[in-house]
């Protein structure tokens, strides 16, 4: 999971240093994000979003995915999100100091802002977007991110579906 979680942390062969389950979990990480990438749901659901998000359509997507994992957390997994992510913060907490100097900081963010949850709710998933758009050194349209979801909310829920089945077909319980 931490490896899996911090991967975006660890840059090209840096994984290669790290012990063997950390390593697969970043590898895992890579190989979703690939999947997820080049997944025809994916492409079509970028034609859902206004040809002004250009290159971000792919950035937003990613946050939308999370706003609809959270949001039926326990029918996709049969989990109760808030136990899942108690569990979440105190093995990433565990395992952080592996990762990056800050990342034990971020956990504590995460687990204090209640990143993991708040996808679910539109108007956290509002102030991540524009937290986002704010660290673009140059103007982008990220900050109306949720504005476009609204927009397209069905059709983009319908392709997350189709992708989380072929996710599960794919990686199963990994």
């Amino acid at each position: 999971m931490s490896g899996n979680f911090f991967a975006d942390r660890v840059k090209g062969q840096k994984w290669r240093e790290l012990p063997g389950l950390y390593a697969e979990g970043v590898l895992l990480h890579r190989r979703i994000d690939f999947f997820v990438d080049t997944h025809l749901e994916v492409r079509s659901a970028k034609s859902c979003l206004p040809d002004d998000f250009g290159l971000f359509r792919g950035v937003l997507l990613d946050v939308f995915w999370d706003h609809f994992l959270a949001r039926d957390f326990f029918t996709l997994t049969g989990q109760d999100p808030i136990v899942f992510v108690e569990q979440a913060h105190r093995v990433l907490a565990n395992h952080a100091n592996i990762f990056h100097p800050d990342a034990a900081r971020m956990v504590e963010a995460m687990k204090s802002g209640q990143w993991l949850l708040g996808y679910a709710d539109l108007d956290h998933l509002d102030r991540i977007l524009n937290q986002m758009s704010d660290r673009f050194p140059h103007k982008n349209p990220m900050g109306q991110g949720v504005k476009a979801l609204q927009a397209a909310y069905l059709p983009l829920s319908k392709h997350f579906i189709l992708l989380w089945k072929d996710l599960q077909k794919e990686f199963g319980e990994t």
